[in-house]
């Protein structure tokens, strides 16, 4: 059974008073917390039957002990007592302990399931301080603790609940409601708590600026929901699950009878193209007779965690619980920032106005869609109204009002082609560029980024703020797509920069023209981002181009850097690009298999060869390279670049599988450090993770580069109390075993069958623990200086620590552990500055045998079988030592 902890999903609630929430949550649902599969929230078993809790031993706060108990029952049962849901909520029985600063530990960051489902009665506070800080206005956190990702069910959940907060019952009970919905998988929601004016919130009770359902009064009502991110106090309407509240619940723990007797609406939210889902989008459903307390929301693509237009999930929605033969209005609503943190990524900028759902009327063009003209809906008891489509109309040319740092997504009106990828709408940066699939709030311009962030075309990326000044606007034709930068100052207002960039349908060509330019910094330029740059793309003068159009079919990015010592010289100049390609991998698209390997002669680095090294298409693409190996020598290859989950293997003469390396996380590139062991052509496999069997189905893909060199040796990069497995190349027979790789450890000793970052050296261990050679064990730091090496020969290798220091960077220790394939071992001391340590050899496991301890000076040759060690070996320093 698979398990995984999820108390990073844990929900907050907050004190609508002026205070933040911690940082967003992983990207999952909208009316469910945590997603498990596309379309399969995780859910407690049995429908919801039964779903356990542990209360605490103490008070909560001002709250006693067994009046908490029973309120953290009552409040669990305002979710169970609606008819709509299966979900019930039982007891299973006191925490053993009373939880408090002293032991909160394993409730909140546990190690494994422990049977308990805790909630936590934070009686003094004092854990929410150290969490969150002194007043964080944190009233309490829950979730799903610990998931089954196999059967999508959650086995265990927590709580924890800030008890000084809550000043009267009605304050905990209210609380406690909204964190039990967390607690059983639902996420925040918003449908009245913004109406109120929370913060920024203000909004509308209809597509702003329509407000057709005045909010009557802002606290003392039973009209904003549980779920909503911020907590108004006493009387706010927490406690009693809003309808919107209890169709989140009974869509997950649905009773016997709840969609035969409720109606609903479902369809997809569309961009402005037409075809494009969005998810993200707030979607709200109103009964004109009952706006507030029979209105119901929920966020398009809730039950999705993908973002790709292949997933059926992405872009739709459906609203349960809604009341049959009643009258509903329809419509979309903008979310922002200041409304709180919500479960899944959020649409922050719509690309449109926010409207209602006007049946046939539904287009882009407001001429004919107007945004606030409805079509009232009648849902039916047990029946769906599918297909309410709601396409965004697209917003007419001219200003764009960004802020600092800002985006928005704008819709192009044709197809556009850039570096291989066709997209419908681009996103014009507040800070001077055009980006491409995302939007890009990054003011601090850079190469590095330039190179490996999206697509990007840079007229001026800058600190700029329209916010204070100038304009941004956009226009378009059926074939021209322009973005207009007007006088927009750099931030702090200051100068004045104007330019203009225009995408070509036709031809995919890229035109960028400038008017005065005061920003001497900055960057100009076209990138296909990280998916196809090697990320080693170099800057040139784009002013020296003009008049002809820079090329970037062999070079996917083309651009400029400047600083105060390269000033902008671009003002009321033209720069002109050509249109991209697809950058297809056509130097090494045929050796997928090994008898079509692609012989490369090394050193080799797919840039200084000017080849575009790429896995494509993903799931169907595996790159072999051959190379001829020599023994005593060691393979170097290493993936260089790249925004893949590189995986590489080692094949050698024979076509066996000798090494193979992934470093186990999306964005990480593979490194393979092997010893040859004999004369041949060698075989190297590209692919990605989780192709471990190099045969092409890896899960991600696009361009690599890859550097494969024969070297002597190699550095180690070990920092403090670190340790790295090192293949040997031969077989080394070692105290009565055969070893093919040893464990090189920073603290200045090797070991056989694992690494060990033990700094505090000791007799017993040195003699219970794994083999070892110990030319000097002791607390090492090669982090703070010097390194450690490893070099190869014919049947032998040698592990060499050059001036490495004590922690606390005192001293230098240079020593040199050399081992054969006859099994024979030799030491040799350079400096040696330590006083203390452990210095000799070992078969550990408290293996009897050998001298013992010995003064390691007063001979130059000692068996290799058995214990001989020297304790504070403070007079090696230039010495040898044999173990033939």
């Amino acid at each position: 059974m698979m398990k995984t902890n999820n108390r990073v999903l844990l929900s907050l609630l907050v004190l609508a008073l002026g205070l933040a929430l911690l940082p967003a949550t992983p990207a999952q649902a909208a009316d469910a917390l945590a997603i498990c599969n596309s379309g399969q929230p995780y859910l407690w078993p049995a429908g919801g039957a039964n779903i356990p809790f542990n209360p605490d031993q103490g008070d909560l706060g001002p709250v006693p002990g067994a009046a908490a108990v029973a309120l953290t029952q009552q409040s669990f049962d305002n979710w169970a007592n609606n008819g709509a849901t299966s979900a019930t909520f039982t007891n299973a029985g006191l925490l053993p302990v009373d939880v408090d600063i002293t032991n909160f530990g394993p409730f909140l960051n546990p190690v494994a399931p422990d049977g308990l489902s805790a909630i936590v009665f934070d009686d003094t506070g004092e854990i929410f301080d150290l969490l969150f800080g002194l007043g964080s206005g944190i009233l309490g956190f829950a979730g799903p603790e610990w998931l089954n990702t196999v059967t999508c069910d959650i086995l265990e959940g927590v709580s924890f609940l800030n008890g000084p907060a809550f000043t009267n019952l009605t304050v905990a009970e209210d609380v406690m409601t909204h964190e039990f919905g967390h607690y059983a998988n639902l996420g925040h929601v918003e449908l009245n708590g913004q109406l109120t004016g929370c913060f920024e919130c203000g909004d509308t009770s209809g597509p702003t600026p329509d407000d057709p359902f005045p909010f009557p009064g802002v606290i003392g009502t039973e009209a904003i929901e549980s779920m909503f991110p911020f907590y108004f106090g006493p009387g706010s309407g927490t406690l009693s699950p809003h309808a919107d509240d209890i169709a989140s619940i009974a869509t997950l723990y649905p009773a016997a009878n709840f969609f035969a007797t409720t109606g609903s609406i479902s369809g997809t939210i569309l961009a402005p193209d037409g075809t494009t889902r969005l998810s993200g989008v707030n979607v709200i459903a109103r009964n004109v007779a009952d706006p507030m307390l029979d209105a119901v929301s929920t966020f398009s693509g809730a039950f999705t965690d993908s973002t790709s237009q292949a997933d059926p999930n992405v872009g739709v929605f459906t609203l349960n619980n809604l009341t049959p033969g009643a009258e509903y209005v329809l419509f979309v609503d903008e979310v922002t920032a200041a409304a709180g943190r919500f479960s899944n990524p959020i649409l922050g900028s719509l690309p449109g106005p926010e409207e209602y759902w006007n049946d046939a009327d539904e287009s882009s063009d407001a001429s004919t869609d107007d945004p606030l003209v409805s079509v009232s809906l009648f849902p039916s008891a047990g029946g769906n109204l599918s297909g309410t489509d709601i396409i965004f109309n697209a917003p007419p040319p001219g200003v764009i009002a960004l802020g600092d740092d800002d985006f928005a997504e704008i819709f192009l009106g044709f197809p556009y082609e850039i570096c291989g990828q066709t997209f419908n709408s681009v996103f014009v940066n507040s800070n001077g560029s055009l980006t491409f699939g995302s939007g890009d709030t990054d003011f601090t311009e850079s190469a590095g980024e330039f190179l490996s962030d999206q697509p990007r075309v840079a007229g001026l990326w800058d600190d700029l703020s329209p916010n204070n000044g100038g304009t941004v606007s956009f226009s378009r034709t059926s074939n021209r797509f322009s973005v207009k930068f007007e006088d927009v100052p750099e931030f702090f207002s200051t100068g004045a920069n104007s330019f203009e960039i225009t995408l070509k349908r036709a031809s995919n060509h890229v035109d960028i023209d400038y008017g005065n330019v005061s920003s001497s910094d900055g960057l100009a330029g076209v990138s296909c981002g990280g998916a196809i740059t090697s990320g080693f793309e170099q800057a040139e003068d784009l002013s020296a181009s003009a008049p002809r159009r820079l090329n970037p079919h062999n070079q996917p990015a083309r651009y400029e850097l400047f600083s105060f010592s390269n000033a902008n010289d671009l003002a009321n100049s033209t720069v002109r690009f050509n249109g991209t390609t697809d950058y297809n991998d056509n130097w090494a698209e045929n050796n997928d298999t090994l008898s079509q390997a692609r012989n490369i002669r090394l050193p080799f680095d797919s840039i200084d060869v000017v080849r575009f090294t790429e896995i494509e298409p993903t799931g169907g693409d595996v790159d072999y390279y051959s190379f001829a190996g020599f023994a005593g020598k060691a393979l170097l290859a290493e993936i260089i670049s790249g925004q893949l989950d590189s995986l590489i293997g080692l094949f050698d003469p024979s076509g066996n599988l000798i090494a193979l390396d992934d470093d186990g996380g999306a964005g990480l590139l593979s490194k393979l450090e092997v010893p040859l062991a004999a004369d041949g052509e060698y075989t190297l496999a590209v692919t990605s993770f989780a192709d471990f069997d190099l045969s092409g189905d890896g899960n991600s893909g696009g361009r690599y580069v890859l550097a494969v060199d024969l070297i002597d040796g190699f550095v180690l990069d070990l920092g403090d109390d670190d340790f790295e497995e090192v293949p040997l190349g031969f077989s080394f027979p070692y105290q009565g075993s055969s070893y093919t790789s040893v464990f090189v450890n920073s603290n200045g000793n090797l070991t056989f069958g694992s690494g060990d970052t033990d700094f505090s050296e000791s007799v017993g261990e040195f003699l219970s623990d794994q083999p070892r050679i110990a030319p000097l064990w002791d607390d090492l730091s090669p982090n703070n200086g010097g390194q450690i090496t490893v070099e190869f020969g014919t049947g032998e290798a040698t592990v060499t620590f050059d001036g490495v220091p004590e922690f606390f960077s005192t001293g230098s220790n240079t020593f040199a552990v050399t081992m054969r394939s006859d099994g024979s071992v030799t030491i040799a001391y350079g400096a040696v500055s330590a006083g203390d340590g452990i210095a000799g050899i070992t078969p550990g496991g408290s293996i009897p045998g050998g001298p013992g301890a010995v003064d390691l000076s007063s001979s130059a040759n000692w068996p290799v079988t058995g214990s001989v060690y020297e304790v504070n070996p403070g007079d090696l320093s230039g010495l040898t030592l044999e173990f033939p």
